[in-house]
């Protein structure tokens, strides 16, 4: 932190106080802040950052782009969630707009949006989302990577918020075969994919049908056998 502040202060005083460097070094600042969990002064390196980058490249330029997924991330961790969908939309657009859909800077953001959109029950939207974070996946890492299968349990993860329990354990298979081949069957991904899809069909089993699913008030359910078990799957 005191050497981003003595960078901050001298490049200040090189370059003065509109300059997208001063712009970048507060960006640094304010990362450390939201690693501490100190959201109000990361906020305001954050914004500060940001109004810079605006009246020296312009409020369309792509530099802010991430500047703007960190405020974003800030309104998310305190639930501020139609707030946070504003500025990874923005971001998003700036990327997108700089650099087309499929580039490494545009899915990571594009996964908080459908994150969101889950979080609101916007599952037809979500799904939408998380298709093209696959499609991106797959162009810039291939058919058989971690980033990959991430996708398809995020995909998983809709269905079976809809109950659409076949669909869920088709995706997270998909999820658990490429976590099997390029992580090991002991990684803790390839576990967690693994309990996914034995909870699904244990309700597959409980239920009887593939087109009614598990309660979904997020408690715990009696599993029949004497016990309790969770039924939800592991989120992304």
């Amino acid at each position: 932190m005191t050497q981003y502040k003595e960078a901050h202060d001298l490049t200040m005083n090189l370059r003065g106080m509109n300059h997208p460097e001063v712009a970048g070094i507060l960006h640094y600042i304010g990362g450390i802040h939201h690693k501490r969990g100190d959201y109000s002064d990361a906020m305001d390196c954050y914004q500060e950052a940001v109004r810079i980058y605006h009246s020296t490249l312009g409020p369309g330029h792509s530099a802010v782009a991430a500047t703007l997924v960190c405020i974003g991330s800030i309104h998310y961790k305190k639930r501020n969630l139609d707030s946070a969908m504003m500025f990874y939309r923005e971001a998003f657009r700036l990327n997108r707009d700089a650099y087309g859909l499929h580039h490494p800077d545009v899915a990571p953001t594009l996964k908080s949006i459908g994150t969101i959109l889950t979080k609101k029950g916007e599952y037809d939207e979500a799904y939408d989302v998380f298709r093209d974070v696959l499609s991106i996946k797959c162009t810039l890492h291939g058919t058989d990577h971690p980033e990959v299968a991430n996708a398809y349990k995020s995909l998983g993860n809709i269905h079976y918020k809809r109950s659409e329990l076949a669909d869920a354990e088709r995706q997270y298979r998909h999820a658990l075969n490429i976590y099997r081949r390029t992580k090991g069957e002991d990684h803790p991904d390839t576990v967690g994919a693994r309990t996914s899809i034995e909870h699904i069909r244990y309700w597959m089993r409980e239920r009887g049908s593939k087109q009614q699913g598990p309660p979904q008030d997020g408690g715990e359910r009696t599993s029949g056998r004497g016990g309790t078990r969770t039924s939800d799957v592991q989120e992304v």
